[in-house]
């Protein structure tokens, strides 16, 4: 499986709550890392896809239409990849809106559930990172993490002293901050109406494309046998080599691949600032034996 160090399928936009960067600039910085085949998957949005497929062709760089959309599958969060959608069916759009229509109280509620732990962030602060944004109105955990690491007052706080310089959760601080205190399960955890997994794939599927499960290392941590209950959903694919996955996660998934007859995908994850750590094209080493 090595010799496809050109690719990377999963990229996220300044369309992501969570992205940096405009399409047209992630098409030049592909190019710059020798990427050739690429996707931006946005969270729960197909315009940056749109307007890098068209940048892309001008540019002979082969763009896959895609989106990366949240879902649900026995009360657990994952993340479903469609590469090769029709991107312009309502179908999407009705995704993106289902999700706006709660970011703004999502919010508000984390920003309260942050406070608990003994901050005083406020509303301008959030809306100051946030603000000129396709998502200005959701304020995501890495959004949190920037504002409180950015703030002299809490230069003390024991909370944030591991994703300082120094501490063992810098790497990606912010979307580390995330995964401890944001994400499911976490203290400051606030839940949104998902679809079901078993939808989403039906979606992606109606509209021409390819369902893959993304970085399962993640989703399934500590549990990656159930990955059998989720490709019996009709899953296509499974995203084996990112940037959160060791050479022995990546074994283990391409292994599961090869059983179930699936096509295996490659992507980055690549955030910008989010995640400074990870570049277009780096994901994980692709060599598993």
């Amino acid at each position: 499986m090595n010799g496809f160090h050109n690719i990377d399928l999963h990229i996220h936009s300044c369309y992501s709550e969570d992205g940096e960067y405009t399409p047209a600039k992630l098409v030049q910085m592909c190019m710059g890392a020798g990427v050739t085949i690429m996707a931006i998957a946005d969270h729960n949005c197909v315009k940056g896809s749109q307007e890098a497929v068209e940048i892309a062709r001008h540019e002979h760089l082969r763009c896959y239409p895609a989106v990366e959309i949240d879902c649900t599958y026995q009360n657990t969060n994952f993340h479903v990849l469609g590469y090769d959608i029709q991107l312009e069916s309502p179908d999407f759009e009705a995704i993106e809106q289902n999700v706006r229509r709660q970011c703004a109280d999502a919010s508000k509620e984390r920003l309260r559930l942050i406070n608990r732990m003994g901050f005083t962030l406020t509303e301008t602060e959030l809306k100051a990172i946030t603000a000129g944004g396709y998502w200005s109105e959701h304020w995501t955990g890495e959004a949190f993490a920037e504002a409180l690491l950015k703030n002299e007052k809490y230069l003390g706080s024991g909370i944030l002293r591991p994703y300082r310089e120094g501490g063992d959760r810098n790497d990606n601080p912010y979307v580390n901050f995330y995964w401890d205190y944001c994400s499911q399960g976490k203290p400051c955890y606030v839940g949104m109406t998902f679809p079901d997994m078993r939808d989403v794939i039906g979606i992606i599927h109606r509209n021409g494309g390819k369902s893959v499960l993304a970085h399962p290392g993640v989703n399934l941590q500590g549990n990656f046998e159930r990955i059998d209950q989720l490709i019996s959903l009709g899953l296509k694919g499974i995203e084996v080599y990112s940037s959160y996955h060791t050479p022995e996660t990546a074994r283990w998934f391409l292994n599961k691949a090869e059983q179930f007859g699936l096509f295996v995908t490659r992507g980055s994850d690549f955030h910008g600032k989010t995640k400074p750590m990870v570049q277009p094209g780096c994901c994980g080493t692709d060599k598993v034996s």
